[in-house]
């Protein structure tokens, strides 16, 4: 008597080597469709389906057999990598990082040597090195470009949590944008690294006033530890975990809040782009620029950026606590006026640019980037003084290139001046703790 397996015939092999919907399958078409670096590579729908999915999905599984055996290994491979794991959480759930991964993946899969006669799983040791070295070349270069993706977004106004952030076609067309302009690419390169050096300066302000103990906080701050914290560091036995959970700013402390909060207004930044600022000096003043934009908006401030040549122009771009015109930001920074006077920054013309911005009232932090040395006639001088007194405003002044800071000094409430303006200069680190 013949036995007829309950199991039956075995599935034929998956085109693809990920389990997907269908729209996993159609955002591989889409993929091929819409990049030519996919289309440049040879990539197939179903290839653009499984890389795009291993960066994109959340729990990416890999089927029991793949009708290319050669992208199963490739895929099997990737997801195992703890390098791929830290790009994952990176990606998942983003569109535009997730194609940028899979472009990435795509141009090393198909760089892969054809293995030897006898399928993909000839070649032995040798061809699983091959693979390996694929991926990790793979995640690597998928690494760096979603970072450098995400720092132009941050710089230009659509970071992660920002409004616009959630918008995949407009994230990927401003890193287009950003890519294929060197300057604007540096600047938000630059802006990046600034803007690390204000989350640091911003964390160790002290946010509340000293007037009244509203509750308890973490933190890392001596002079607000509760006594309990403080009994913690003068037992020797307990001494080492208390002085690690101040290290990490999660022993208790007392919460402050001022008995009149003052009025935060709003931060002008001023940008001298006179001809001799041109190149590494506007660059780095326009990524500073945008970290302190960042500032702004993550204080729920108003922000206007204002680029300034003497008489030869000005540019000016108001910047609201809502979403940002991404791209009116990428055009000033990208734009320079080159032109120059004796005074290349707005002392003159401050007062009514506030007003043609529609600056709202306020304590104002006014920041100038310069690398000139002026000379203010009395009358200007002292008009400025008026309106700064009328305004609440604060002026700190940096001067780039060495340059004194002339009658600048007398018009600043601080005056920094440096070889270069760097990231780790303290002069950056001051401005960006406003």
């Amino acid at each position: 008597e013949s036995v007829v397996s309950p199991t039956g015939p075995a599935p034929p092999p998956s085109p693809t080597a990920l389990v997907l919907d269908e729209w996993g399958l159609r955002r591989g078409r889409e993929l091929v469709a819409e990049s030519e670096r996919l289309r440049a590579a040879g990539t197939t729908e179903f290839a653009a389906a499984d890389f795009f999915a291993a960066a994109f999905d959340p729990d990416p599984v890999l089927v029991g057999a793949c009708a290319d055996a050669r992208r199963h290994a490739f895929v099997r491979e990737l997801l195992i990598t703890p390098e791929y794991r830290a790009l994952h959480a990176a990606t998942r759930l983003d569109d535009t990082a997730s194609a940028i991964a899979a472009a990435h993946f795509a141009e090393q899969f198909v760089a892969l040597p054809e293995p030897p006669s006898g399928g993909a799983a000839a070649g032995g040791a040798g061809r699983e090195i091959d693979v390996m070295r694929a991926v990790g070349r793979a995640v690597a270069a998928a690494a760096g470009e979603v970072d450098e993706m995400r720092e132009a977004a941050a710089g230009l106004g659509m970071g992660p949590g920002l409004p616009g952030s959630n918008d995949p076609a407009a994230v990927a067309e401003l890193f287009k944008r950003v890519r294929s302009d060197p300057a604007l690419r540096r600047v938000c390169e630059l802006a990046g690294k600034f803007r690390r050096v204000a989350r640091s300066r911003q964390r160790l302000k002290t946010i509340h006033g000293l007037d009244d103990v509203v509750g308890v906080e973490p933190g890392g701050d001596v002079a607000r530890l509760l006594p309990s914290e403080l009994v913690r560091l003068a037992d020797p036995d307990l001494e080492p975990d208390a002085l690690l959970r101040l290290a990490e700013r999660e022993a208790l402390c007392r919460e402050h809040h001022a008995t009149e909060p003052a009025g935060r207004g709003p931060v002008v930044v001023c940008v001298d782009e006179s001809g001799s600022m041109a190149g590494a000096k506007v660059h780095a003043a326009k990524a500073l620029a945008l970290a302190l934009a960042w500032v702004a908006r993550h204080q729920r401030r108003w922000c206007a950026l204002v680029a300034y040549s003497g008489d030869t122009g000005e540019r000016l771009l108001p910047l609201p606590p809502g979403r940002w015109d991404e791209n009116a930001v990428a055009d000033w920074v990208r734009a320079f006026l080159g032109g120059g006077s004796n005074v290349d920054v707005p002392v003159r013309e401050l007062p009514r640019m506030c007003r043609d911005l529609g600056a709202p009232p306020g304590v104002t932090d006014v920041v100038f980037v310069t690398d000139a040395v002026c000379r203010l006639p009395p009358d200007v001088k002292n008009r400025f003084l008026d309106w700064r007194a009328a305004a609440r405003a604060r002026l700190v002044t940096l001067v780039v290139g060495g340059a004194a800071p002339g009658d600048l000094a007398g018009v600043s409430d601080e005056v920094h001046a440096v070889a270069a303006l760097t990231p780790d200069s303290d002069a950056a680190a001051r401005v960006l703790s406003l």
